[in-house]
């Protein structure tokens, strides 16, 4: 039976709840997943067979239940076998294991499909997350791994960053892959609906969402080639480290997005298709339902054991032939659970043999992934591709273009600029975007009476702290040495301008200051000076 689509996933109990009661919520739950199934679909009222028993609720369907309780943990096992709706041929096995060990529960889920005859047509057959899934990952706290899973998108700002990259994205222990949607750099959004995104990757991945600050900073953190900025969106897998191949790391940009959007085959849907496969092919037992397992296993062992010697000393002490009777007896049911137990262990390696030829066809399909489709990736850069400021000018101009409308850059802050040896040109980018942003706001809260919580707040959300609402009385005071350096000419008048906000500190390499001013009657912020640190008190030479 080719494996389709898997899942797994622990479930913590509710404070105070028990976690055998959980196990018990969750079979009750799969329970009436699969009658549910059969009113709507088959209109057949359909039983749920108890613990170590089996139904048939109608020809070529099957439920088996199987349970065994071992100390404080139990494990269920539950194989459902039934036609498709649409397509008879088609048979779709089901197979739900939840362990319960100690105060851990856990849920896997396996789906296939194979054919029950010889039929050269293609499989219609849609796959799509089970809704009894759904409802475990949306009703209960889950985890997989070290992290939870969550029942949302994540938004992350500039000042998350560090956090998020250290402790999810570089994470060697995370189990699931983080795909990062960043914010369209003009639109200020995703260029996909997010919502829908998280909604279709439930308990496959991580869905965050950065805005451009964060996206900047994620750059700063990770590095241009394996960062995500600018409408794009990309897969993390796990086992990422700063040194990472980043063509291993899907990256999927706006124009490929808007294609994929409008040939029906949304990124959303190609994703899910996508990980269902390499779910399939990197499925394995679970620790907590692995460790269950084996202590059953044990625990069958030593009772064969018991049973063997309690026959041999039986043997040994009967004198009469009636007296070896019950012996025999009881040496003829452990044979018969041994055969039994032989059939199973027989079943089980077929099932194996045939799921190693589905793991070795996943693995052809997965090893042609490269992309989603050769057809849709093909020459598709694996690197934003976005024109860096090679100077503070250089950024300055770029932001003059772009933000024309928003930004009045006067002659002093390019010839400041034209003399700076500051080396973080794409820095000075951003901060004069930052400033173009929060003007922008600030604007919006003049006109409709309303806060925005001030420049020093908005700034430090886009990853900029060093900012200054004006300057100190010995500035402002001292004309000769310091006040005349921050007064500018505009429309052939002087003006005052003391708002700055710092970039860095230290020598000219790594310093510079931008001195700007919001201008309520031009609508529009003042970019007075981008260069070197204007003179001040205790200034050393």
């Amino acid at each position: 039976m080719p494996n389709l689509y898997s899942i797994q996933f622990e479930v913590i109990p509710a404070s105070g709840q028990n976690v055998g009661a959980l196990l018990s919520e969750l079979l009750n739950r799969v329970s009436n997943w699969v009658e549910e199934k059969y009113k709507r679909s088959w209109n057949t009222l359909c039983a749920f067979p108890p613990a170590n028993k089996s139904a048939e609720p109608l020809p070529g369907h099957s439920i088996h239940h199987y349970c065994h309780a071992v100390g404080e943990g139990a494990l269920v096992r539950v194989r459902w076998i039934h036609p498709d709706d649409k397509d008879a041929s088609m048979r779709w096995t089901t197979d739900i294991a939840i362990a319960w060990l100690d105060d851990r529960i856990q849920f896997a889920l396996q789906l296939g499909a194979a054919s029950t005859a010889f039929v050269v047509r293609p499989a219609w057959l849609s796959i799509g997350r089970p809704r009894i899934v759904t409802d475990i990952l949306t009703d209960y706290s889950c985890w997989a791994g070290p992290r939870p899973i969550l029942s949302h998108k994540q938004l992350v700002e500039a000042s998350d960053v560090p956090t998020f990259v250290d402790e999810i994205l570089l994470d060697d222990k995370r189990t699931l892959p983080v795909v990062v949607v960043s914010h369209d750099r003009f639109k200020d959004e995703p260029n996909v609906d997010a919502d829908r995104l998280h909604r279709s990757l439930l308990g496959f991945a991580h869905v965050a969402v950065f805005d451009k600050w964060a996206a900047f900073r994620l750059t700063d953190s990770l590095g241009k080639s394996l960062s995500c900025f600018n409408g794009c969106i990309r897969i993390y897998w796990p086992g990422l480290t700063r040194t990472s191949d980043p063509m291993q790391h899907e990256l999927y940009f706006p124009i490929q997005i808007e294609k994929f959007e409008f040939s029906g085959k949304p990124l959303d849907r190609r994703l899910f298709n996508f990980l269902s496969k390499v779910s399939a092919f990197r499925f394995a037992d679970g620790e907590v339902i692995r460790e269950t397992q084996a202590r059953i296993d044990a625990e069958r062992v030593a009772e064969s054991e018991r049973v063997r010697r309690q026959i041999q000393q039986g043997a040994s002490d009967a004198s009469t032939l009636q007296d070896l009777l019950p012996l025999h007896e009881m040496a003829m049911e452990e044979n018969a659970s041994l055969l039994e137990r032989l059939k199973q262990l027989e079943k089980e390696k077929s099932d194996l043999t045939f799921e190693l030829s589905t793991v070795k066809s996943n693995w052809n399909l997965f090893q042609q992934h490269q992309a989603l489709s050769g057809e849709d990736e093909a020459a598709a850069p694996q690197e934003p591709e976005e024109v860096e400021p090679e100077s503070p000018l250089a950024a300055l101009e770029q932001a003059e273009r772009e933000f024309g409308q928003d930004l009045l850059v006067l002659d002093t802050a390019k010839n400041a600029a034209g003399s700076s040896e500051f080396a973080r040109p794409e820095e000075v980018y951003q901060a004069l975007m930052a400033i173009r942003d929060v003007g922008n706001l600030y604007f919006d809260s003049v006109r409709t009476g309303t806060s925005m919580g001030g420049w020093a707040e908005q700034l430090g959300k886009r990853g900029f702290t060093q900012y200054s609402q004006t300057e100190s009385d010995t500035v402002k005071n001292d004309y000769r040495k310091y006040g005349r350096y921050r007064e500018f000419t505009l429309n052939g008048g002087k003006r005052k301008v003391y708002q700055h906000l710092d970039l860095g500190g230290g020598d000219r390499k790594n310093c510079l200051q931008i001195y700007f001013e919001a201008d309520r009657k031009l609508n529009r912020i003042i970019i007075a000076h981008c260069g070197d640190h204007l003179p001040f008190p205790r200034q050393r030479t």
